[in-house]
C-alpha cells in the first residue's frame, strides 16, 4: 500500500492529509510536537481517532509513545551510538535505517522491510511518500514519520516570481 503525505500548507487548516494510490484522502495528521503537553493525533477521514503520538518524558531519557486503538503502547527509542543514528520502535520490534534528515529511511523488522519513506517533492508540493506493507503497521509507521519529520526537517517555502507583463516576457526570434 501506498500512501502520500502532504506536508505543505493545506486548505484544510492545521490538517495534514494522506492520500492513497487511488487519489483519496484517507487520514488527516494534526497536532504538533513543539511543547511536551502536544500530541499528533491520527484520524480518519471521518474525524475519528485512529492513534496518538506524544513524548513520554517520565524517565532521564525522553522517548515518544504511540497509542493506537485497540493495540498496545508502542515506544519509539533512539539509540544512541557514536556510529550510527538508529531508531527502534518497540512492540513491533522495527528498526529504522536509512537516512533520516534525508528523508529515505525504511523500517525493518530482522532483515525484512516493512516499509520505505522518500521525502519527494511533487506538484502537490514537499511530500512524504511512504509504501507499507502490512495494513495494521499503517498508524505506526505514519505517526513515527511524522516525528522524523519534525525533527530533522523543515517544509521549503520557493519564492513566489511576480508575472511580468506582456512588454517584458522573452520574444522569439526566427
Amino acid at each position: 500500500m501506498k500512501y502520500s503525505v502532504l506536508l505543505n500548507k493545506s486548505p484544510i487548516l492545521g490538517q495534514i492529509p494522506v492520500i492513497d494510490e487511488k487519489g483519496e484522502i484517507i487520514f488527516f495528521i494534526s497536532g504538533n510536537l513543539d511543547n511536551v503537553n502536544h500530541t499528533i493525533i491520527l484520524t480518519n477521514k471521518f474525524r475519528k481517532e485512529i492513534g496518538r503520538l506524544y513524548l513520554d518524558s517520565s524517565k532521564l531519557i525522553n522517548s515518544y509513545t504511540i497509542d493506537v486503538i485497540g493495540h498496545s503502547l508502542v515506544k519509539v527509542k533512539k539509540l544512541n551510538s557514536s556510529f550510527t543514528n538508529v531508531f527502534y520502535i518497540t512492540q513491533l520490534n522495527y528498526w529504522v535505517k536509512g537516512s533520516i534528515k534525508k528523508g529515505n529511511y525504511a523500517f525493518y523488522k530482522n532483515i525484512h522491510e516493512m516499509a520505505a519513506i522518500k521525502t519527494i517533492i511533487t506538484e502537490n508540493g514537499y511530500t512524504l511518500s511512504c509504501k507499507i506493507k502490512k495494513p495494521e503497521d499503517i498508524p505506526f509507521i505514519l505517526l513515527s514519520s511524522i516525528l522524523f519529520t519534525q525533527w530533522h526537517s523543515t517544509p521549503l517555502h520557493l519564492p513566489v516570481f511576480p508575472i511580468f507583463p506582456q512588454k517584458f516576457r522573452l520574444m522569439k526570434y526566427n
